[in-house]
């Protein structure tokens, strides 16, 4: 496996992080610290958030006009039998709503606008913490898992943001006001709809909790659900299924981890449920209350009826908001859990962090040929577990360096450690003398180029995959690494050219086309270091004679660390380094090496079916 780690015991231990996936189990955030960058996370959209507030708070005055206005038509209009009185009442009882339903559609938007502002600075301060994360992180956490981050908890914060946002403002301010205009009518009747308030806030101690658990499991199952798909419904996935003829087992698996989010996601809507039932059994009491008692103080004349109605109407904008403002404690508690799950991976260290003061790296311009040197650099994917030993050379300017060994000997790890995937433990490496660690990414990178083991093509034209790390390209100079990297003829014989969509990771294309595709890539990306891992493994013989050439042009002027099994592709090296459980075991050039009768000439025998040294030397 190429820059991800070698060895038996590394890959077991990518397998146990990956049974309990991986890095991104849940955070366990103190609550009020989840709530102190919430408030942060909302500092950007105060200005919206205000004004949301304020039309809110408009829109709350306006609704307590409507029952002082049936109050008006019931004891005034209709008692003294005033029709005109009667028509502006009435007219008043429908203007007041509309215009409060205008100022609710106008907060409904600023909301909506506050919401979705929030949920893009997380999905865009998430995938760019992605990006900054080290390769080790993806090595070992399932793509599903990241990606149920970044699309189902963002997708059910929306769902409480509401709350969070303009909730508990409106319903604070609401049943204030509203017990404030209720004593102006009669303080009597204000005490006895007061009674039932504080049991509003009981059933919260008890669903709080539960309802913050039950989103916290929803949300972990649904992750486990979306690593499935991920790994079993993509191409790779499935070619593997269908090959070994496991689908009825995935399908099992599916089954299970759905049922698993079927059963959570029933329990978290139970406890929304139970929680109404309590609230609408405890509204029920205090309107017989006002209506008992309120009755009998009409039957003595203490009270008009119109008054009562007026209290009843106000009654159901008292308790309604109350109940909510329990429930909101829940709803917040729940999106709690959300945003735990959230900033828990935001707070995810950075393996591979940019430097603070990056050296700068003024002096070369354009393929000016660099020299990268391995210092004492000692690497450990896991702690206690070391794949690389003191390992020192210098791959200087304009040469080329290849790397040779048996399979799991530490080569990988050494191109990763260049191409400053990982940093080592101990020792450095160092370009033009100065630590990678040093230096800014966007500068190494703009002096590197990598063609992995395991090629990936997007789902584009092969023109734009080609353009991958040098969009700005000319069509010549695209032209010009086509035919270098011997794929014109392909060109040619694809239905629309270089504008023929290649398919999910390039799966159009056979092994060798798509490792010249990556060739292609890096020579239109004219690098001045060219990290190559089994560059050409995937070629036939006769794909593998065409290239050589345009690789020793692309060679020309550039240093060069590669990696390769077939020993022919190597032969010409400046040095060649023998890599054997992560150390240097030999150093030198092929004829060299060859007459050592060492490992090298141990591996080269093997592969070319010599009988020994004085074999095929050459």
């Amino acid at each position: 496996m190429s820059f991800h780690g070698l060895g038996g015991s590394g890959m077991r231990g990518v397998w146990e992080q990956r049974r309990s996936f991986g890095y991104l189990e849940q955070g366990g955030r103190p609550t009020r610290e989840t709530v102190t960058r919430l408030l942060r996370v909302l500092r950007p959209h105060r200005g919206r958030l205000a004004l949301a507030l304020g039309l809110t708070l408009f829109g709350i005055l306006l609704g307590l006009v409507p029952p002082l206005l049936m109050r008006q038509v019931i004891d005034v209009a209709i008692a003294r039998k005033d029709v005109g009185m009667l028509v502006y009442l009435a007219a008043g009882l429908v203007l007041f709503p509309a215009a409060g339903a205008v100022l609710s559609v106008g907060q409904s938007y600023l909301n909506a606008v506050v919401a979705q502002g929030v949920i893009h600075d997380l999905r865009v301060a998430m995938y760019e913490h992605g990006q900054k994360l080290g390769i080790d992180f993806f090595t070992r956490t399932p793509g599903g898992e990241i990606h149920s981050r970044l699309v189902n908890d963002l997708n059910a914060v929306q769902q409480v943001l509401g709350t969070i946002l303009t909730g508990f403002f409106v319903n604070v301010m609401t049943i204030v006001l509203t017990l404030a205009l209720m004593f102006t009518l009669n303080w009597q009747l204000s005490l006895l709809s007061m009674v039932v308030l504080p049991a509003f806030a009981l059933p919260v101690l008890s669903f709080g909790r539960r309802t913050y658990d039950a989103i916290s499991r929803t949300q972990e199952s649904l992750s486990h659900l979306t690593a499935h798909l991920e790994e079993t419904l993509t191409l790779s996935g499935i070619v593997v299924v269908k090959s070994f003829g496991t689908r009825r087992r995935e399908a099992e698996r599916m089954r299970a981890l759905s049922d698993e989010v079927r059963r959570n996601q029933i329990a978290q809507g139970m406890i929304g449920r139970w929680l109404g039932l309590v609230f609408s059994t405890m509204s029920a009491v205090g309107p017989a209350l006002l209506y008992g008692y309120g009755g009998y103080l009409v039957i003595r004349g203490s009270v008009q009826i119109g008054t009562i109605v007026a209290f009843a109407t106000y009654l159901v904008q008292l308790y309604s908001p109350a109940s909510s403002l329990a429930g909101s404690n829940t709803t917040l508690l729940g999106g709690l859990a959300l945003f735990d799950r959230i900033f828990h991976f935001l707070d995810h260290p950075v393996d591979v962090p940019e430097p603070l003061h990056a050296h700068p790296l003024q002096a070369v311009a354009g393929v000016t040929p660099v020299s990268l040197t391995f210092d004492g650099v000692h690497f450990s994917y896991r702690k206690g577990e070391e794949v690389l030993h003191g390992i020192s050379f210098t791959a200087s300017a304009g040469e080329l360096t290849a790397i040779v060994g048996p399979s799991g000997a530490g080569k990988s790890t050494i191109l990763s450690l260049a191409a400053r995937f990982y940093d080592p433990g101990e020792g450095d490496v160092r370009l033009l003398g100065v630590p990678l660690r040093d230096l800014a990414e966007d500068d190494l990178r703009r002096l590197t180029s990598v063609v992995t083991q395991e090629l990936f093509l997007f789902h584009q034209t092969l023109d734009a995959n080609i353009r991958y790390g040098r969009p700005e390209a000319t069509d010549e100079d695209v032209a010009a690494a086509v035919q270098a990297a011997q794929l014109s003829e392909l060109v040619a014989q694809l239905p629309e050219g270089l504008r023929t969509v290649v398919g999910e990771r390039g799966y159009r294309l056979s092994g060798g086309e798509k490792q010249r595709v990556a060739i292609a890539r890096a020579i239109l990306r004219n690098p001045s270091l060219l990290l190559l891992d089994e560059a050409t493994s995937s070629l036939d013989s006769h794909a593998e004679r065409l290239i050589q050439q345009a690789l020793a042009e692309l060679f020309q002027g550039r240093t060069v660390i590669a990696i390769a099994h077939r020993l022919s592709t190597i032969l010409a090296a400046d040095q060649i380094l023998v890599v054997d459980q992560g150390r240097i075991v030999e150093q030198g050039r092929h004829q060299a090496l060859l007459a050592q009768g060492g490992l090298y000439a141990r591996l080269y025998h093997e592969q070319f079916d010599t009988a020994g040294p004085g074999g095929e030397g050459g």
